[in-house]
């Protein structure tokens, strides 16, 4: 990266309070970014803005030409200036936050990763550390030697720790950093013990042996839960992708035919009809068919987060099935919507 570069994203980057740029820096730890938080969030900002210049220009150029706001000439009016300038502002918004909150989702999604990848490996590197202090190694040479390249992440972190030991920092104050590089709250447990296991001169491998024992139980449990909790979940997606969409498009084609077939019988014809004492609907077809757009975009949302929770516990994990759930859902409501408006036409 140029130096011009880094001059504006850091210039980007103040815009913020300096709690905020702490935050996000404790994130960017967690994730194993390297980049300082400065040059990270200005380039960030830097790209959201450009989003939410695209957000303010939508109306004044492809909107418009779309006939969004009527011919060209009535999209000159004041009146239309005014709505557009409007719009402009409100989807420049939008899009600023929408484009923030998509990578904060990137930056969330890579810690949760990195975190599940430390803990699955975690009681192997454990075992591995008590086997090199059973062998005669210092609690500092069996870390070092026990860092392994399939351990990923924790491989990498504890690399970091062996240098920072090496250097003016004690071997403790070193291992406690390693519990602000990775969000994992076993893994902080676990240098928890060890380090006053260190301080208090304790049966550091036996420790170590049955820190391992107990995390392996508990994923074990986890597994165990996830597995009983998936069957929620699948019966959630199949009401979302084939129950919510059939029920939606048998509705809309009913409420469209009935009303043709209201608006074809004349006032002599209703009053000959046996029992025909419905009023004449009043409904536009065309806003129930938006509002079944928007049911199937929030149920798709709600269910997406209610399946994180079911999965991982957490809401923020589930929204990346939102645009799958969606865009499936979606599709098999227009799948639906004509297959049941040509069985209907056929009929009537």
């Amino acid at each position: 990266m140029t130096a011009q570069k880094i001059i504006v994203h850091r210039k980007f980057a103040f815009t913020l309070a300096k709690p905020h740029i702490d935050r996000i820096s404790k994130l960017l730890a967690y994730a194993g970014i390297d980049t300082p938080s400065e040059i990270w969030i200005g380039s960030r900002l830097l790209i959201s803005m450009l989003f939410a210049g695209i957000g303010f220009l939508l109306p004044f150029s492809v909107l418009r030409f779309a006939g969004i706001f009527g011919t060209l000439e009535e999209s000159l009016t004041t009146t239309s200036v005014i709505y557009m300038v409007t719009l402009s502002l409100g989807l420049a918004i939008a899009f600023f936050y929408a484009a923030a909150f998509i990578m904060y989702l990137h930056l969330y999604y890579i810690i949760h990763d990195r975190a599940k990848r430390v803990e699955d490996v975690l009681p192997d590197f454990l075992l591995m550390v008590a086997a090199n202090l059973r062998a005669g190694m210092t609690p500092f040479a069996a870390f070092q030697a026990s860092a392994r390249p399939e351990f990923g992440p924790l491989e990498k972190e504890i690399r970091i720790i062996s240098a920072r030991a090496m250097g003016s920092e004690s071997f403790v104050d070193a291992l406690a950093v390693l519990s602000t590089r990775i969000d994992s709250p076993t893994l902080q447990r676990t240098i928890s013990f060890f380090e006053n296991g260190l301080r208090s001169g304790g049966k550091l491998a036996q420790l170590l042996e049955t820190s391992a024992s107990e995390i392996r139980e508990i994923e074990e449990l986890r597994r165990e839960i996830v597995l009983t909790t998936k069957t929620y979940s699948i019966f959630l997606v199949f009401i979302l992708v084939m129950g919510l969409p059939l029920l939606l498009s048998i509705s809309t084609e009913f409420l469209g035919t009935f009303s043709k077939i209201q608006a074809n019988l004349s006032g002599a014809d209703l009053s000959n009809v046996a029992n025909f004492m419905v009023p004449k609907l009043s409904i536009d077809v065309g806003f129930i068919t938006q509002m079944s757009w928007v049911i199937i975009v929030g149920t798709s949302l709600l269910i997406s987060v209610l399946i994180g929770v079911i999965s991982e516990g957490k809401i923020l994990y589930g929204l990346k099935y939102f645009i799958p759930l969606a865009f499936a859902s979606g599709a098999m409501f227009l799948i639906f919507k004509t297959l049941i408006g040509g069985f209907i036409g056929q009929l009537v």
